[in-house]
């Protein structure tokens, strides 16, 4: 196996690294970490695996074939540089940021370079990582990446110019979904004798269960509506009230959130 690295441990950096080593895909030994903040998530880490490196990059970078770099996005080319002494065309750098595209790292090193955003539901398993490769980067790194996300999520790789949109399906989205299902709840509370507890509860495993619906059973959401609802029935008022006002909704939702990333790419730029 070879060694890995990752340069800030956050929720998702935390969740690549657990990943990684319950599926076995590296050694406690071959993964090495370095934050500025040795904070409670770090020392649970050590905790469960005590053979994990937590020292500076400068003293372990070198011998990485594979770094995830995983601090925020105005972070990223300046931590970039500072892996400069360090890295050739043999290493394989991957950047998990929004909102800072493969040119800017491109400028800033000789290494490979792909973007990847995970998605926190692959603590579950159950989620998806988007990929965008360099085109110079060579087939075996690419195959390589692959294999050590699938072990832990389903790997799609997308055009650059389609991944802020996508990632607002997949990472940001169980933020969404929560943000949503929550206000649905608290509307059942508002227009019952219901507890907070109690709605929260029957809507969660209504969500787990439309889930396990829509994968295993390969429905789409038009047939599950169409399964649920009946002709005239109390289910299709709902979801006539919510496709009439939802809509503009979720625009302003992308609108928003796409407006953020072009902001962070031109900040980015900036530090370039």
């Amino acid at each position: 196996m070879e060694s890995i690295g990752l340069i800030g441990y956050g929720s998702m950096a935390d969740m690549i690294a657990r990943q990684l080593l319950k599926h076995k895909q590296i050694e406690e030994n071959e993964l090495f970490v370095e934050t500025r903040t040795k904070g409670e998530r770090l020392q649970a880490l050590l905790a469960d695996y005590p053979n994990v490196s937590a020292k500076p990059l400068e003293i372990w970078a070198e011998k990485c074939a594979l770094i995830f770099i995983c601090v925020p996005p105005l972070h990223v080319i300046e931590t970039v540089r500072r892996l400069h002494p360090y890295v050739n065309r043999n290493t394989h750098i991957v950047s998990i940021a929004a909102g800072v595209p493969l040119r800017l790292l491109e400028a800033e090193t000789a290494a490979g370079i792909s973007r990847v955003i995970p998605a926190i539901t692959s603590e579950a398993e159950a989620g998806i990582s988007l990929v965008v490769h360099s085109e110079a980067l060579a087939a075996q790194k690419k195959e390589r990446l692959d294999a050590l996300l699938s072990a832990f999520s389903s790997v799609r790789e997308i055009k650059e110019s389609n991944l802020d949109a996508a990632s607002n399906l997949t990472s940001s989205a169980p933020g969404f979904i929560a943000a949503v299902f929550e206000e649905l709840a608290l509307s059942a509370v508002r227009n019952s004798g219901l507890t907070k507890e109690e709605a929260f509860d029957f809507l969660i495993h209504s969500l787990y269960g439309t889930g396990k619906l829509l994968i295993e059973k390969k429905m789409s959401f038009e047939e599950t509506l169409n399964r649920v609802a009946t002709k005239g029935g109390i289910t299709g008022e709902g979801a006539a009230v919510i496709r009439a006002s939802v809509p503009h909704v979720f625009d302003q939702v992308f609108e928003k959130t796409l407006e953020k990333y072009e902001q962070l790419t031109e900040q980015a730029a900036k530090e370039t």
